[in-house]
């Protein structure tokens, strides 16, 4: 132990008398200088990952919400109602973004497209920079595909306060299944009068897009009615829309009744469409008469809750039929009544003055003689005005004047209109 003693007292003594080199210090300090310049460098680079990273995640936010707005229909919140905003809002609809340009430098944008099973809606702003707008409508007729015309059923849109811009919703038949490519044609109107340049522009369907239908059921239910029957077709439920269909005429009771002049023309079916026992709101109807006879349809709300009872209630039928009937009438007649297709006529009055007859008449609130004629001495005498309309507890009453006088009258009833009452009920099988 003492001779390691002695040998670290040793060393100690030469180490006491070193001396640093003069170099020394001045090469310590570049170390020490270069180390906290790495410091700095290393700290201004985590600083620019840290950068990169938040611009890269709020890139892609911003990505992200870009894709869900293109994703949706901008500026229809006013033209929308409730269901298409919330279908909007789910990015139902397509985008397109195509536009034409007239020569007048009025532009019509395409924006987008909603399809289903019912229906396709087509979403189109017309731009005028030169503030009238207002003034313009754009006539468009169909769709084309390669599988035939898609037609127009309905349009309705607004416009901008400074009248530069008009947004529009078109609803047309829904294209077949096989449809990928359409052509969609229009003319534009100023004033009532054509600019005589039609423009069109193309687009792709997205299939993927496609909502589909919710409920599709044949119901081929037939009800009586004074013409014939009334048949109910099918029912077609989408997220856009409820479609009834169905015929009141096949083609070959059209023709008997087109030879016989017994025809009659359907004006208006009320029909309610119930589920789970509450009324759905009607869109619109529509009753046509073609070589494939006599059809009609009837659009309501779509129906998006759990499906647990679905009924129809036929409440009436309000058609025009023709009549072809004389009825002898007299000056002095008074409260005199007859039968027209079960449908009570009372005479009220009979007069003559100033070369003018007047007969007053009395029926039901909703029937209307809408040809009528007055044979005066065997001379035909067309109505010339109606007056002194009065309604009173489900009766109407008027006075119809034509122009002539004379001994031997007849009122020639040619075509009347009225509503029959039916309410009938059909459950539909939603299974």
């Amino acid at each position: 132990m003492n001779e390691i003693e002695k040998m670290l007292k040793e060393n100690k003594s030469q180490t006491d008398t070193l001396q640093p080199p003069d170099e020394l210090e001045d090469r310590l300090r570049s170390a020490l200088k270069k180390s906290c310049t790495h410091k700095k460098v290393k700290k201004r680079w985590k600083m620019k990952v840290a950068v990169v990273l938040i611009t890269f995640i709020l890139g892609g936010y911003y990505i992200d919400t870009l894709a869900f707005y293109t994703k949706k229909l901008i500026g229809y919140d006013q033209v929308m109602d409730s269901n298409l905003k919330e279908l909007n809002q789910l990015g139902n609809g397509q985008t397109i973004q195509k536009s034409y340009t007239f020569k007048n430098e009025v532009m019509v944008t395409l924006d987008g497209v909603m399809l289903d099973d019912n229906q396709l809606l087509m979403f189109y702003t017309i731009k005028d920079p030169h503030k009238k707008v207002d003034q313009l409508e754009l006539v468009s007729h169909s769709i084309e595909g390669l599988l035939g015309d898609y037609g127009l059923q309905r349009g309705y849109g607004s416009i901008n306060d400074d009248k530069t811009e008009m947004k529009i919703i078109n609803t047309f038949e829904s294209p077949s299944i096989f449809e990928n490519k359409l052509k969609w044609t229009f003319r534009l109107m100023k004033k009532d009068v054509d600019v005589q340049e039609e423009g069109e522009i193309t687009f792709t369907l997205n299939k993927d897009k496609a909502m589909g239908y919710t409920l599709k059921k044949d119901i081929n239910k037939k009800i009586k009615i004074d013409k014939g029957q009334i048949k109910f077709n099918s029912i077609l439920a989408s997220k856009t829309m409820t479609r009834i269909e169905g015929n009141i005429q096949n083609p070959i009771e059209l023709v008997r009744d087109n030879i016989t002049q017994k025809r009659f023309r359907p004006n208006y079916i009320e029909l309610e469409l119930i589920v789970n026992d509450k009324k759905i709101e009607e869109q619109g109807s529509g009753i046509s008469t073609s070589k494939d006879g006599i059809k009609f349809y009837k659009n309501y709300d779509p129906i998006i809750i759990d499906l647990k009872k679905v009924q129809m209630k036929f409440i009436s039928l309000e058609a025009d039929y023709d009549v072809n009937e004389k009825i002898k009438i007299q000056k002095n007649n008074k409260n005199k009544s007859f039968k027209v297709f079960n449908q009570d006529i009372i005479i009220n009055q009979v007069s003559q003055s100033e070369g003018k007859t007047f007969v007053t008449i009395t029926t039901k609130e909703d029937v209307i003689l809408s040809r009528v004629n007055l044979m005066i001495d065997e001379k035909k005498v067309s109505l010339q005005k109606t007056i002194s309309d009065k309604y009173d507890k489900n009766t109407h009453k008027r006075t119809l004047v034509f122009e002539d006088i004379g001994e031997n009258l007849e009122l020639d009833i040619q075509r009347m209109r009225y509503k029959e009452i039916y309410n009938k009920t059909i459950d539909i099988p939603i299974n």
